[in-house]
């Protein structure tokens, strides 16, 4: 269009140089237009992290019946998989269980919105979740049945296993299906190999040599052997342990490197069903970017306010109303004379508290982290604010 502006400009000129009639009045002169550029709005560091994470890793927008669709699959703390969707053009949902231990089934409605900056939150009846757009995470609280759970997952799909591959740390927890009792919180290292196999080491670090080793006071570790495959009929990756599942594994692409939410299920020894819930990140330093205020949930409701500065953590218990502090000690697994360096993990410690008693605090993307607290029996989700 420039161009074409340019070339009317000359032919006036060139009219009013020769020809037209003589003695006439002097044509006006044509002021060019002004040209404005946009303003250039710099890319989204978060986004452009995210998607380069899922470029990498070869994975894949789960896709929906039409362009108003998204599409989001979550495990739910109380040990389930299910896959939500929303209809951006109906407002409405529909919640589809791929696994459950508890019986549950489908469940649809509509929805109400709102967007603040870079997240949405979907509300309705028993329901209400937060989509991060730059990573397509999702987490939030939700009732199905009579089971009410904090669900976190993905809007990404896995492709190819091998690109998995990598060192992450790892926080989680389980119970009995039936009464909740029994309570276990791993913590530790897991590694996955390019063949899909995956090494587990509960309580313990890998050492330079690769083995599953212990950390000064605390138990010997365990280690467990898995092998991540992709179940052929509903395209979701499995984490088998020897003949039977450990559970579903979610992939999530965060701008810090890819996460795992992992739908924990299996029998025991004495044929006990054991539900819950791990998550894993990739192993990096954690520095100031964890700084902020996050509001947390569990078991299917908010419990509270966390805010980091520093060395220093503010924590609000909604329940009770108490505020108090916590010491922040980053890239250590443990307490005291005893913790070891463990990158990727803050160590929160009311001094009050017995030597003990503390919680493990493990950032999975810009907007989220989550939280394993000794005195709980279900880890903390907390969405940064």
């Amino acid at each position: 269009m420039k161009n074409a502006l340019t070339f009317l400009v000359l032919g006036a000129a060139l009219s009013a140089c020769g020809g037209g009639s003589e003695g006439g009045a002097p044509e006006a002169p044509v002021t060019p237009p002004v040209v404005v550029t946009p303003p250039v709005v710099p890319a989204d560091s978060v986004a452009a992290a995210s998607e380069a994470v899922a470029r990498d890793a070869g994975l894949s927008v789960i896709a929906g019946a039409s362009a108003a669709e998204s599409v989001y699959d979550v495990a739910a703390d109380i040990g389930d998989t299910w896959r939500i969707t929303f209809d951006s053009a109906k407002k409405t949902y529909a919640i589809r269980v791929l696994s459950t231990q508890f019986g549950l089934s489908d469940r649809s409605g509509t929805f109400s919105a709102a967007t603040a900056g870079n997240l949405t939150t979907y509300t309705a009846t028993d329901f209400s979740v937060t989509v991060d757009a730059r990573t397509r995470l999702l987490s939030g609280n939700i009732k199905l049945g009579n089971m009410a759970s904090t669900v976190s997952g993905t809007g990404y799909a896995v492709g190819d296993v091998a690109k998995l591959a990598g060192s992450y740390l790892f926080v989680g927890a389980m119970r009995n299906a039936r009464g909740g009792g029994d309570r276990f919180n791993p913590k530790g290292s897991v590694r996955i190999a390019a063949n899909g196999t995956a090494q587990l080491c509960n309580g313990g670090i890998f050492n330079a040599q690769g083995a599953c080793s212990a950390v000064p006071g605390l138990p010997q570790p365990e280690s467990a052997d898995l092998t991540l495959v992709k179940d052929a009929k509903n395209g979701l990756l499995v984490a088998r342990q020897g003949g039977q599942d450990f559970g579903i594994v979610h992939v999530h692409a965060g701008d810090r490197g890819l996460a795992l939410f992992i739908d924990r299920y299996s029998l025991n020894q004495e044929n006990v069903l054991r539900v819950g819930n791990i998550v894993a990140a990739r192993q990096q330093k954690i520095g100031t970017e964890i700084n902020g205020s996050y509001a947390c949930a569990e078991q299917g409701g908010t419990t509270g306010r966390i805010g980091i500065s520093g060395n220093v953590a503010t924590i609000t218990n909604n329940g009770t109303g108490k505020v108090h502090t916590e010491s922040v000690t980053l890239n250590k697994l443990g307490t005291g004379a005893q913790a070891v360096d463990f990158d990727g993990i803050a160590v929160l410690k009311d001094p009050a508290d017995a030597q003990a008693d503390y919680a493990l605090f493990m950032p999975v993307s810009s907007s989220m982290a989550v939280q394993f607290s000794t005195d709980r029996s279900f880890l903390t989700t907390c969405l940064k604010q």
